[in-house]
């Protein structure tokens, strides 16, 4: 619905407005399911705000209904209660009688405790009383009753009010005639639909439950990010601490369909954002609200909200169901709800409607030392991560991650990610396969289109678990923190530039997020990569893992990386480098 018709249709709907002070019960003794003589003696019929109640009173016989006539038969000394709630008149009672003048009352035998009455076929009472008892006064003979009609007039006048605001400054129990008008709607915020039907209303002001909708009329229903706009009656009271407007659906309280108007698809719920410190008192109740950055803990099976020095308890009335991890430690949320109240209607609790953990930021560095500390810290958890990882193009690089990449080219700059996969021994080959996803721990070959310096992922789950490969003496071993590689192990391999496999020649740290190879054959391997002979080979002299200063055979300085230098020999450290 378009707002300009907001302005349109109020001032027909208003003009529309009518309040009930009134309502007419009526009762059909055939339709009470009696069967033939039933004594009816002590029981009642109830219906709406009226019940009407039986008895033998002073008289011989009880009375009953019969089928011939079909109507209750009131014999001498027999009496009629007609009763109503609390702040509720009966006003007056018609009643008819079957055919015959033996059959009906007359002047002399119809008594009432208040009001009057003029006796006959019809029978008619006025007055005004909560308890109306009617007697049979004749020693002889019998009323047969077939029909009551029985207007029933409120006994308090309604307090007019134009916000929740003023409803909720009413005394409890005040019975309210609220107007929400075009400036000021009552905006539906949560419904809940189970045992009972009930809405969480705000205006401009304040919020408040509404409960007996009726759900039935079109006029009058809940809908979720609905507006209530027109006349509605009800009772406002704290109902354990929550401010609660009840509209009866019957009786001269109720509010009829055609009183109040619900447009739908009226606004977007939005709660209001509140500190912790905000809802401890009563202020905010029944509205729709929302805490950033607390965190939670449980106590005895409660679970609480904490920011700062305050806390609250939080519940799940409306069986939301948020799933909450083991480890609350640490974390922080984001969460809206309903602001209510503790079971003994004491205290403020907040009836969650939605729990959203804040994903925290994650930097990881390849020369980082304190990577494990921070992986760990966050194992298990989402987080929004940055990892810097050089790795250059026309060349392959080793990989290891603490997080899963699906599809991995389209996120890391169309990279080809080939896992471990076999050996043969035959050849001393060390056997890859192209994958599209990366997992968690496993030690990958990666060759990317263009040199990458960071990895950055949104909504990454932490995995500190690290998963080596082994294939026949191999092992490919992944790292998430600078590792050490000694000098003169032979028993290890890494990738270094050039497509080049190495022994370690000297003590160095190869850096984090890296794979190298454990064996026991002291010996280089050859690699192939989707079943072709890649180009990636092993150093005919040792070479440093990183670093130091590099010279040429010349003896002049070159740098201290072996990268993008051109095919010759050169020396590190005393020691001597070929690169093909």
């Amino acid at each position: 619905m378009k707002n300009c018709l907001h302005f349109l249709l109020l001032p027909l709907l208003l003009g529309l407005v009518q309040a009930v002070d009134a309502s007419v019960v009526t009762i059909d003794m055939s339709a009470q399911g009696y069967s033939n003589s039933q004594s009816v003696n002590g029981k009642s019929i109830t219906s709406g705000d009226a019940t009407v109640t039986f008895s033998k009173g002073s008289g011989s016989t009880a009375p009953a209904y019969y089928t011939t006539g079909t109507a209750v038969r009131i014999y001498g000394g027999n009496t009629l209660t007609i009763s109503t709630g609390e702040e509720m008149n009966i006003k007056k009672i018609v009643m008819t009688f079957a055919s015959g003048s033996s059959y009906q009352p007359s002047n002399e035998t119809f008594s009432v405790n208040t009001g009057s009455a003029t006796a006959g076929a019809t029978t008619t009472w006025t007055g005004e009383g909560e308890n109306i008892v009617i007697t049979h006064n004749a020693t002889s003979g019998h009323w047969r009753l077939k029909t009551m009609q029985i207007t029933i007039e409120s006994s308090v006048t309604a307090v007019a009010v134009s916000s929740l605001r003023d409803l909720r400054a009413l005394s409890n129990g005040t019975l309210a005639e609220l107007t929400l008008g075009r400036d000021n709607q009552g905006l539906i915020e949560w419904v809940y639909e189970g045992d009972d039907t009930y809405a969480f209303v705000r205006d401009n002001n304040s919020a408040v439950r509404f409960t007996n909708f009726l759900p039935d009329d079109r006029g009058w229903h809940t809908v979720r990010g609905g507006a209530l706009i027109g006349t509605v009656k009800g009772i406002y009271k704290l109902n354990q601490g929550m401010p609660e407007f009840t509209v009866k659906p019957s009786g001269p309280h109720r509010s009829m369909a055609d009183s109040i108007l619900c447009l739908d698809n009226w606004h977007t719920p939005t709660p209001l954002v509140k500190l912790l410190a905000e809802l401890d008192n009563r202020t905010y109740r029944a509205n729709y609200v929302k805490v950033q950055e607390v965190s939670i803990f449980e106590e005895d099976g409660y679970y609480y909200m904490e920011q700062g020095d305050h806390e609250l308890p939080m519940s799940d009335p409306f069986g939301i169901n948020a799933q909450l991890p083991t480890n609350l430690e640490g974390r922080s949320y984001n969460i809206e709800g309903i602001l209510g109240v503790t079971e003994d209607g004491l205290n403020s609790e907040l009836y969650i409607t939605s729990v959203e953990e804040i994903i925290p930021t994650l930097a990881l560095a390849e020369d980082a030392y304190t990577n494990l500390i921070n992986i760990n810290n966050y194992d298990g958890r989402l987080v929004n991560v940055t990892l810097s990882r050089q790795m250059v193009t026309d060349t392959w690089n080793t990989l290891c991650l603490p997080f899963d990449i699906f599809d991995f080219s389209s996120i890391v700059s169309s990279s080809r990610l080939a896992e471990f996969s076999g050996y043969d021994a035959a050849t001393n080959t060390l056997e890859f396969n192209s994958v599209e996803n990366l997992t968690a721990g496993l030690p990958y070959l990666v060759y990317p289109e263009e040199d990458i310096d960071d990895i950055v992922i949104q909504g990454a789950l932490i995995n500190s678990e690290l998963t080596p490969v082994t294939y026949g003496t191999y092992d490919m071993v992944g790292i998430f923190t600078p590792t050490t590689l000694y000098a003169g192990d032979r028993s290890v391999l890494f990738l270094g530039n050039n497509n080049t496999l190495y022994h370690p020649s000297v003590t160095n740290d190869l850096k984090a997020f890296r794979a190298y190879f454990k064996t026991a054959t002291e010996q280089s391997a050859n690699i192939c990569i989707d079943g072709i002979v890649s180009d990636i080979h092993s150093a005919e002299l040792d070479q440093p893992v990183n670093g130091g200063p590099l010279y040429n055979i010349s003896g002049q300085f070159v740098g201290s990386s072996l990268e993008r230098l051109p095919k010759g020999v050169y020396v590190s450290s005393g020691n001597k480098v070929i690169i093909k």
